[in-house]
């Protein structure tokens, strides 16, 4: 177990003082520049609950809580910066989880957090300070951080406008599958070695990897209306924009993105994947809607940027509420059917 100062000093030495920040770790409070960031987002792990050790290893639980701040951020088409971290750790939390969890996040900060600005070069996501403490429950891991904006302002969830497409960048209901996987649901369908025979849903649960790049290069262009990252869910993230943007929408079900993995399970196991591709959580894909003058732009980028652009539906009036439309053209009543987690919080 590492005494406090210690483990201050070991995050000290591993995370550089971020561009942005005048003072860093080592006094009551951290001094940033003046109107340098501008999105603040935070986001919690908790044991038993968020995260479990059988499951993940300590450099997946690092990874996975800054990604999941880094996403908020490329969401609202800004540049991470700066992290604050809690780490209330239990009394069997040893060095080696520790370094592991430390592990995970200078790796995130690396790869996810040093391509934000487009070159890669250099690490642009790093720690000004937060606080260590102790606990007899579960560990809890929190962490806050603060983003900038593009030049035209952050892309919120209430731009949409009926006509606008709606577009969604990547596959989503990998995780909400990799929970079933490593959970056993699967073994009396015969499927043996399930978590090895799956490895992208099983990756996209322990170790996500947010679109940093496109938020910042979408949000820098102004492309999307609106914006959100896929982590409650397709339906209930899609909800939120329409929700905030006063308007309806119609998604086409056969346009969703399907990854090979799941309709793999889909065929081995007789699996719901629409299930997991509409409610599943934690993907962290962005979903957007696009004015029709602007795809062209975007078309644009993702073919530079060598990105797959799935156009999905189309934004309507308020009064049409959301849609699901089959193959058919026949408007499906899903939540009926058990897609209970469509409901907006």
């Amino acid at each position: 177990m590492y005494r406090e100062q210690e483990l201050i000093r070991k995050i000290m030495e591993l995370f550089p003082t971020p561009d942005g920040v005048r003072l860093g770790i080592g006094d009551d409070c951290a001094v940033l520049d003046r109107e340098r960031f501008d999105l603040v987002t935070t986001d919690s792990l908790v044991e038993g609950v968020h995260f479990r050790r059988d499951w993940s290893e300590p450099e997946d639980i690092g990874w996975k809580i800054l990604a999941r701040c880094i996403s908020d951020i490329a969401a609202m088409g800004g540049k991470p910066g700066v992290f604050f971290l809690n780490l209330v750790l239990g009394p069997g939390d040893d060095r080696a989880f520790v370094d592991g969890l430390l592990a995970g996040m200078k790796a995130a900060s690396v790869e996810l957090g040093g391509a934000s600005d487009g070159v890669g070069q250099g690490v642009r996501v790093s720690t000004a300070g937060g606080d260590v403490s102790a606990t007899r429950g579960p560990t809890v891991i929190a962490m806050m951080l603060l983003g900038s904006s593009p030049a035209s302002g952050p892309v919120l969830r209430s731009g949409a406008l009926p006509g606008d497409k709606i577009v969604l960048l990547g596959p989503t209901g990998l995780s909400g599958a990799a929970v079933d996987l490593l959970s056993g649901r699967f073994a009396a369908a015969g499927v043996a070695g399930e978590a090895e025979r799956y490895p992208a849903l099983v990756g996209a649960h322990r170790r996500p990897r947010p679109r940093a790049l496109a938020g910042a290069l979408l949000g820098e262009r102004a492309i999307p209306s609106a914006m959100i990252d896929v982590s409650d869910g397709l339906a209930r993230d899609l909800m939120h924009i329409l929700a905030r943007s006063a308007v309806g929408a119609r998604v086409e079900l056969e346009k969703l993105p399907k990854h090979e993995e799941l309709a793999r399970l889909e065929a081995e196991t007789g699996a719901d994947v629409l299930q997991y591709m509409l409610a599943g959580g934690d993907d962290y894909e962005l979903l957007m809607t696009v004015a029709p003058e602007n795809m062209v732009e975007l078309l644009t980028l993702a073919g530079a940027q060598g990105w797959t652009v799935y156009e999905i539906g189309e934004v309507l009036d308020e009064v049409q509420g959301l849609q699901f439309v089959d193959g058919q053209g026949v408007v499906r009543d899903l939540q009926s059917a058990g897609y209970q987690h469509f409901e907006a919080s």
